[in-house]
């Protein structure tokens, strides 16, 4: 596949990931009937590709479960990842539901990468990668070696080998799928022997990138897929519907309609083995059902029905005052582990925007605290103006007098002193023009609608900037229209997650995604990173570095040096932190759950992401 069309694809899978963001799901007390606060949808027709109405029944069924009703006491309910009826479970379709969406690589119940990434375990050795169906992986020149685990299996008793490995990169060469990237890592992927995979490397690439593609790359079984890479065309294999999905993970699919989807713990999976977890996963069902919004969502959560959910739940205190038996993370605010920055970039290009002292002078006028207190309702620290995220892990730079005096806070007296002092003088109408007569307005802050904390959080800067002179407005189109504007760079601010997802390339990715302008096309054309074009030849030179660099003293030294020319040019402006998902559980059903107190180790990951799967093995059912 040549490099154009995927671009053009990968459009298609950012949005589509970017929707699965917004949150939202339910459940039930003693057996499950239709969810008390979802939609009242009526059934989807499946439709051919000619369009017309297939005899498939919408509610496809792999065990035949009546209506999808199961047993409470064996049944794991969670809200926020379902939003409407599953079109597929095709990890390579951008349509693909949970739980087999793999936009990122991490939804493991039923497609297991080589390695699971632990967000609380980096300074593992491995970055923060933990054995699953790989055991270990180590570097002999351009060669990434992985060893395999000979336990490993598909839920139809297919051996799992170097060989599916193999085929599984190989797919991404030959498609545009979400996992196309590891093709511009790797020369080549092969299979040595049945439980060893060498992927070597380009000449002069990225380690940590190439490292990131062992917790990424589903592992699909070439004895299923491989006959039907040679009977289908390209399209035909991303809309392959897939209902019946095979994979090495602990669950498939037992049924399925409009209003939710049902997982049932396959018995026979190899995990139990003694090399890997030991024994089989709590729950023998797990169930996602579908809501239209959050309010929804949290009904359900506060009443019980839902054990855990990922919705943003405002005020989640106010349950466990109440007497509920819910739990965050983290037993004190933010409740919730920070994870990714939320950012609002400038268009560089803009008049007045393309002043960095102008951009300082809106960092200062910012209510960073307000933000917090209200947008987030208490679950972001207090902001550290820094590439990096305020938790120990990322903790790369050397703090100096420069850094600290370059970094901002909320200060509405040194904003009017910063804009006083480059002459620009309020007009008639109160808004501040520049000597050159740039006006300092007319811009639009951006968010996609229906993001209601984000939402939130535009319009306390918009009404900070207005109190110091700027003519600003917000502005919500829809999510997709959202996602064309920042990769267009046709906007004037908009709010963004640079990065967003958790994997062990970070800092690094983050950094990349701001700072790096190498292979990034000029505004008015398509681009993945870096959406305002910034650009700096030194802030490229030592993201090129830092990408070979294995030594610590080194990076801190380079990450230190960037982070100064972050601070200095201001390309963009963190306004919170987020966690990658919300995680917050209702222990009424299903108790042991992974917080600061308890199994720390264990990621707060709603979708069991990654090594959030261990989470299956340590709750218990409330006695």
């Amino acid at each position: 596949m040549k490099g154009k069309l995927r671009k053009i694809l990968c459009l298609i899978f950012a949005i589509a990931l970017l929707g699965s963001l917004m949150a939202g799901c339910g459940g039930d007390s003693k057996e499950t009937p239709a969810p008390s606060a979802s939609a009242d949808a009526p059934k989807d027709s499946a439709t051919t590709d000619d369009g017309k109405e297939d005899d498939k029944d919408a509610s496809g069924a792999a065990g035949g479960l009546e209506n999808g009703i199961t047993p409470r006491e064996e049944t794991l309910y969670m809200g926020g990842l379902m939003w409407g009826p599953p079109a597929n479970f095709n990890p390579m379709s951008s349509t693909g539901v949970f739980p087999t969406n793999s936009g990122d690589g991490s939804k493991i119940l039923i497609y297991e990468p080589l390695f699971m990434y632990n967000l609380m375990a980096t300074d593992n050795g491995t970055n923060g990668l933990e054995p699953l169906l790989g055991t270990e992986f180590s570097w002999e020149g351009n060669d990434l070696i992985v060893k395999l685990n000979p336990a490993a299996k598909f839920s139809d008793g297919e051996a799992f080998t170097a060989e599916d490995a193999a085929f599984s990169f190989q797919l991404g060469s030959d498609y545009s799928i979400p996992w196309s990237s590891a093709a511009d890592i790797f020369d080549k992927v092969e299979a040595k022997d049945d439980h060893t995979l060498v992927l070597t490397m380009i000449e002069g690439g990225n380690k940590l990138m190439a490292i990131r593609q062992l917790g990424r790359v589903p592992m699909m079984p070439k004895h299923i897929w491989e006959p039907l890479t040679q009977e289908m065309e390209e399209a035909e294999i991303r809309a392959y519907e897939n209902f019946d999905p095979i994979g090495t993970g602990p669950y498939t699919v037992l049924y399925y309609d409009d209003t939710r989807i049902v997982c049932l713990r396959n018995d026979e999976y190899w995990g139990q083995d003694a090399s890997m977890f030991g024994k089989l996963p709590a729950p023998k069902y797990i169930t996602v059902l579908r809501w239209n919004d959050n309010a929804g969502i949290n009904t359900a959560f506060a009443n019980g029905e839902l054990d855990i959910t990922e919705s943003f739940l405002p005020q989640v205190w106010q349950l466990w005052e109440d007497g509920a038996p819910v739990k965050t993370y983290l037993n004190d605010s933010p409740y919730h582990v920070p994870a990714v920055l939320v950012t609002l970039v400038f268009n560089l290009e803009k008049p007045g925007l393309n002043n960095p002292d102008v951009r300082r002078a809106i960092a200062y006028a910012i209510n960073y605290p307000r933000i917090s207190e209200l947008a987030m309702s208490g679950y972001s620290q207090d902001i550290v103006p820094s590439l990096m995220l305020p938790q120990e892990m990322e903790q790369w730079l050397n703090e100096d007098e420069e850094m600290k005096s370059l970094r901002w806070t909320y200060d509405k007296e040194k904003a009017v002193e910063i804009l006083d002092g480059l002459g620009a003088e309020p007009g008639a109408d109160g808004v501040r023009v520049l000597p050159d007569g740039t006006r300092l307005g007319f811009w639009k802050l951006e968010c996609p609608k229906g993001f209601s904390d984000w939402t939130a959080a535009l319009e306390i800067v918009a009404q900070n900037l207005k109190e110091v002179g700027f003519d600003v407005g917000s502005e919500l189109p829809e999510s997709a229209q959202v996602t064309n504007h920042k990769q267009m760079g046709e906007f004037d601010m908009i709010m963004d997650r640079p990065a967003f997802y958790v994997d062990p390339s970070q800092p690094w990715a983050r950094c990349q995604y701001i700072m790096d302008i190498s292979g990034v096309p000029a505004i008015g054309e398509q681009a993945f990173t870096n959406p305002n074009r910034y650009s700096n030849d030194r802030a490229t030179e030592i993201i090129k570095e830092l990408s070979v660099t294995e030594d610590n003293a080194k990076m801190k030294e380079l990450y230190t040096e960037l982070d100064k020319l972050y601070l200095k040019d201001i390309p963009q402006i963190t306004l919170m932190y987020r966690p990658y998902r919300f995680y917050t559980v209702y222990e009424g059903t299903w108790t042991n759950w992974p917080t600061e107190d308890n199994d720390p180790d264990i990621p707060p990951f709603t979708g069991f992401d990654g090594a959030a799967v261990r989470a299956l093995y340590t709750i218990e059912l409330k006695k």
